[in-house]
C-alpha cells in the first residue's frame, strides 16, 4: 500500500542553486515543540480516553466519517515520547479511567489528581478522540493522459494535557492532518484506522517535544582556492576549518562579490554550529557587501529570512531544553 507524502519545495532556493557557484547542502536540525511544558514536568502518562470503537472491517472501505483507534494512537504516542527521551519516564494506561468517563470529555480535576497519584506522574496526556474523514480524490500529474484515483484521508485528533491542581487542561491539541493512498481493492477500514492512528501518534510527538528535521541550505563554492578548500572542509564536516578559511578570506578583502560570498558562508557555518546571533550578523555583512541585484544579494536576502525564523526557534528551544541544564547555544 503506497502512501503519498505531499512535501513543499523551496522554490526560491532551487532557483538560486541554479545560479553559478551555489551548491545545496542538507543537515539535521533540532526544532522546538509547538507547546512548552514546565520544566518540573518530567514524568508523563499517556491515557486512552477515546470512545471504544467496533473492530474495523477488513472487507469494507468507508467513504465518509470514521473513528480512529484510541488504543493504537496512545501506544504510538507513548512509544514516540519514550524514544525522544525528553521526559524522564513515560507510562501508558488503557484502563486507568473509570467506566463512567469513556466519551472523550474533559477530565474533572479530582480524576486528574487521582490519576497522577496512582500512576506516579507529573502530567496526564489524555487521548480523547481521533476523527477520520475519508473520500476519493483525483490526482493529476504532468504527462499523464488521465488522472488516477486516490484515497484521501483527513485526521483530527483531540489530545489534552492535564497537570494536578489545574481545573482545566493546560493545552489541547487538535490539528488536522492528511494522508493519501492508492485507491485499490485491497484497501479497507482496518488498514485506514490502524495506519491513521499510528501515524497520528508520530505526528503528535513532534508537536509535544523538540524533534529533528532534515533541512536544506545553500553555500557558495569555487572562485578562489580558499573557497574551494573551505568547501572541501564543509563536505568533511570540519566547520571550524571551513569557518577559519572563510573568515580569513573575508578579512583580506576590501569589497566585492567574493567578500559577500565568504560572509554568506560564514553565516551558514555559524548556524550549523548553533551560533545564531553570529549567523544573523554575518548574513547582514553579506548583504552589505553584495552588489544591488546580484546573485549574492538575492541569496543573502533569502537566507536572511530563513535565519530570522530560525533565531525565533532558537529562543524557544533554549527554553524547552533548559531541563537538561544545557542551552542550545
Amino acid at each position: 500500500m503506497k502512501k503519498y507524502i505531499m512535501a513543499g519545495i523551496l522554490l526560491a532556493a532551487t532557483m538560486l542553486v541554479s545560479c553559478g557557484g551555489l551548491q545545496p547542502f542538507t543537515f539535521d536540525q533540532l526544532y522546538p515543540a509547538e507547546v512548552t511544558f514546565p520544566e518540573q514536568v518530567r514524568t508523563v502518562a499517556v491515557v486512552n480516553h477515546a470512545p471504544a470503537i467496533p473492530f474495523p472491517k477488513k472487507d469494507l472501505l468507508t467513504l465518509g466519517r470514521l473513528e480512529g483507534d484510541g488504543k493504537v494512537l496512545s501506544e504510538s504516542l507513548a512509544g514516540g515520547l519514550a524514544d525522544s527521551r525528553y521526559f524522564y519516564q513515560v507510562v501508558i494506561s488503557d484502563s486507568a479511567i473509570t467506566q463512567e468517563l469513556t466519551g472523550g470529555e474533559i477530565l474533572p480535576q479530582p480524576v486528574v489528581d487521582s490519576l497522577t497519584q496512582v500512576l506516579g506522574v507529573d502530567m496526564i496526556l489524555s487521548v480523547d478522540r481521533i476523527q477520520l474523514l475519508t473520500g476519493k480524490k483525483e490526482i493529476y500529474y504532468p504527462g499523464l493522459i488521465s488522472p488516477f484515483a486516490a484515497f484521501d484521508l483527513k485526521i483530527r485528533p483531540v489530545v489534552r494535557a492535564y497537570i494536578p491542581s489545574r481545573v482545566m487542561p493546560v493545552v489541547t491539541i487538535s490539528k488536522v492532518d492528511s494522508m493519501l493512498w492508492d485507491l485499490t481493492p485491497m484497501l479497507s477500514d482496518h488498514d485506514v484506522v490502524k495506519e491513521a492512528s499510528q501515524h497520528t501518534g508520530i505526528t503528535l510527538v513532534n508537536q509535544l517535544v523538540p524533534h529533528w528535521k532534515n533541512v536544506e541550505r545553500i553555500y557558495f563554492d569555487g572562485g578562489n582556492p580558499d573557497m574551494r578548500d573551505a568547501a572541501v572542509s564543509l563536505r568533511e564536516g570540519d566547520w571550524q576549518e571551513a569557518g577559519r578559511l572563510w573568515k580569513n578570506l573575508y578579512d583580506s578583502l576590501k569589497k566585492g562579490k567574493l567578500k559577500s560570498r565568504a560572509a554568506f558562508n560564514m553565516a551558514l557555518a555559524c548556524e550549523v554550529q548553533g551560533l545564531m546571533d553570529e549567523a544573523v550578523s554575518w548574513i547582514e555583512k553579506a548583504k552589505s557587501c553584495a552588489s544591488k541585484g546580484s546573485e549574492e544579494e538575492r541569496a543573502a536576502l533569502f537566507y536572511s529570512t530563513v535565519l530570522q525564523e530560525r533565531a525565533k526557534d532558537f529562543q524557544l528551544l533554549n527554553l524547552q531544553m533548559a531541563r537538561f541544564g544545557n542551552k542550545i547555544n
